[in-house]
């Protein structure tokens, strides 16, 4: 058996760090008196460092031109980053919530938002005492926001990642994000440009397994090293994907590991009607795609198994079903018209399409937890 009082003192902080709720402190310095004195400085109020708001300076108008679109990051523009928490009762460990935070760039305070969006959450509740919960980060998304009093992305960042890039021998953190155009558009703080790529209109990005990845409307992906440089991925991906003429429709979604993407499909077929920036077709359903390296083409998935994937306004992921409250086993949740809503992937039944109302709740349960 290992003896855990044995492990190297410098690891012991970066363990401590790691600590999402009180509850886990008090479990973490009970273990032996050298974890209790690793954190025997520890505020107990705030035992754990607030996320940080990552500040950008303000960028001039001048150097946001692109194609002719004046792209401007006005003052107060800032890299913001929200966090994925499960939450479960310490006593009842076995099922959870889903919550949603970022923190009030005025205020400095922890604030809830809704985990499909970035509109802040309405609840009851003015606190919560960690002390009865075990709280563990699962997914983490940036978005650049055009001030600190709204909650819109700035037109050049509709998604965005952070990213290391290289700058002679050193290496400094900037965004990389898809335009509202489809264009890749990189910003360090001070200079935005726009990077030149050979893909058609890009629709999402992610950062997997360490790799920057881009996905085109034509379910090709393409890599962005350190250098932001752009190359296709080694063979065509784009055999099996169904083009419904909107670069939009197209997502990433990391899963058990892999990459997977997710074809949305609208009611209304956007190549028979004018296109429109503010007429937005409503969702018939979805393909599930998975990336076979190997073979090097995207193949159709059928099932999730007991996946369910999590479809947010800034990033997209997959979770365990029997973990959240209410979640449904080979589905995809979403948010259209600002109410969330679940597709299930056919099980034999037929796929159907699900919106929150009173008789179906329960289904969406995990994004509305009791203590709320």
């Amino acid at each position: 058996m290992v003896d855990w009082s044995n492990l190297p003192e410098e690891l012991l902080p970066l363990i401590a760090a790691r600590l999402f709720s009180v509850v886990e402190l008090k479990r973490f310095s009970s273990i032996c008196k050298s974890w209790q004195y690793s954190v025997s400085g520890v505020n107990k109020n705030y035992p754990f460092p607030r996320r940080p708001i990552i500040h950008f300076n303000p960028i001039a108008p001048s150097e946001t031109i692109l194609h002719n679109h004046v792209y401007r990051c006005d003052p107060g523009a800032f890299l913001s980053r929200a966090a994925f928490f499960r939450v479960t009762l310490s006593s009842s460990p076995s099922k959870g919530w889903m919550i949603k935070s970022d923190v009030d760039i005025n205020s400095g305070r922890f604030r809830l938002l809704n985990p499909l969006s970035r509109f802040p959450l309405r609840h009851s509740s003015e606190g919560l005492d960690l002390l009865e919960f075990t709280v563990s980060e699962i997914r983490e998304a940036y978005a650049v926001l055009q001030d600190a009093k709204g909650r819109i992305t700035t037109p050049g960042f509709q998604k965005s990642v952070l990213v290391k890039v290289k700058e002679g021998e050193d290496h400094h953190h900037g965004v990389l994000g898809i335009g509202r155009e489809g264009h890749i558009n990189y910003w360090d703080g001070n200079v935005l440009k726009e990077l030149k790529a050979m893909g058609d209109h890009f629709s999402d990005i992610i950062v997997h397994k360490g790799v920057t990845y881009v996905l085109d409307s034509k379910g090709i992906v393409w890599c962005i090293n350190s250098d932001l440089e752009i190359s296709r991925y080694v063979a065509s991906l784009n055999e099996n994907i169904t083009i419904n003429g909107c670069w939009v429709h197209l997502r990433f979604v990391e899963c058990c590991g892999e990459l997977y993407a997710v074809e949305r499909i609208p009611k209304e077929n956007p190549r028979k009607r004018k296109w429109n920036l503010f007429h937005y077709s409503k969702t018939a359903g979805f393909k599930v795609y998975k990336m076979d390296e190997e073979l090097g083409k995207w193949i159709e998935v059928k099932t999730l198994r007991d996946n369910a994937f999590v479809m947010a306004t800034d990033t997209c992921f997959s979770v365990l079903a029997h973990e959240f409250y209410g979640c449904l086993p080979n589905s995809i949740y979403f948010i259209e018209d600002l109410r969330p809503k679940v597709f299930q992937l056919d099980n034999g039944n037929g796929s159907s399409i699900t919106s929150k109302s009173e008789s179906s709740e329960i289904s969406f349960q995990m994004f509305f937890p009791s203590f709320l």
